[in-house]
């Protein structure tokens, strides 16, 4: 048994793919299946099962993973304090998917303090709808994400991450910004949303009438046209905070609005075991958790989100 084996398996345990990790290891995919077999031979045991699409790990397969991971953060560790040039290609870049809204307003604050621990490693965020991130999670093209509309699907874990809040918000000069409205007040301003977002078929299937001044397709050209003059904004909480805070937005009182959020969660593949650098991020999503405030006096608690360029 060698360091280089252990290290393919670990590999394929990722992507339960041998194609797929050959390539991401740069050799061949007989190399890699004839390392896997010596591996089993010398251990006498079955690490995978052969499907059409991939494998996946046998129980015995995942006792050997879990064993050798003392093993493999040792020789990581070794890499890291005595290997002195230290590149881009000799990590493999960590993927993370995110829906819309978080990849905004959410993801990048992640991201970077992730980087400021580990600055070597690449990251690669792509961003989707819920769904179609959760079919690359399940094939192995990302890793871990952020999801706000999940499909609990059986072979995704689904770890609960904040609560998103719906708000309304206007420009400081508009009435509206001193008043309290019902939701069916709301919908009769005019109103400017994000197209295909949950508020307008909510408002539709309580018979309200809505007075759409602007459908966007995107949060930013929903608060422009809101700065604009073009009528009332809805979008989630942290898509306006730093706007809140400068002053250039205010935050119209609709109490309905509160019961109308939607939970966000961190997914991954339940089948198989995160890398450990999709377990470094998952521990700094879980510390910078923190529950959602309500508005109280027409003001939020704010969380200043800076863009990130990740390289």
């Amino acid at each position: 048994m060698g360091l280089h084996q252990l290290k393919i398996f670990e590999l394929v345990v990722r992507h339960l793919n041998i194609t797929k990790a050959s390539a991401a290891l740069r050799i061949s995919q007989p190399s890699v299946s004839q390392q896997l077999k010596l591996l089993e031979e010398e251990f006498g045991i079955r690490l995978f099962f052969r499907l059409n699409q991939g494998v996946e790990l046998t129980a015995e397969g995942r006792e050997f993973f879990n064993a050798i991971q003392p093993m493999l953060a040792e020789a990581e560790n070794l890499e890291k304090r005595f290997k002195n040039r230290v590149t881009h290609s000799d990590t493999a870049p960590l993927i993370v998917g995110g829906s819309h809204n978080v990849s905004i307003n959410i993801l990048p604050k992640l991201l970077m303090a992730f980087k400021k621990l580990h600055p070597p490693v690449q990251v690669i965020l792509e961003t989707n709808e819920s769904p179609v991130i959760e079919k690359r999670l399940l094939t192995s093209e990302l890793e871990i994400a952020l999801i706000t509309n999940p499909s609990y699907r059986v072979d995704i874990v689904y770890e609960p991450y904040e609560e998103m809040e719906l708000i309304a918000f206007c420009l400081p000069s508009n009435s509206l910004a001193r008043k309290q409205l019902t939701l069916k007040e709301l919908g009769e301003c005019p109103l400017v949303l994000r197209r295909g977002g949950r508020l307008e078929k909510v408002l539709m299937n309580l018979g309200y009438k809505m007075n759409i001044a602007m459908r966007c397709e995107v949060s930013g050209a929903v608060k422009a046209a809101v700065r604009m003059g073009m009528g009332v904004g809805i979008l989630y909480r942290n898509a306006v905070a730093s706007r809140v805070t400068k002053g250039s937005l205010r935050l119209i009182n609709v109490p309905e609005l509160r019961e109308m959020g939607i939970k966000s969660f961190l997914v991954y593949d339940k089948r198989k075991p995160l890398s450990p650098m999709a377990q470094a991020f998952r521990q700094i999503v879980r510390q910078e958790k923190s529950p959602s405030a309500a508005v109280e006096n027409n003001e939020v608690p704010l969380v200043s989100v800076r863009r990130l360029s990740v390289h």
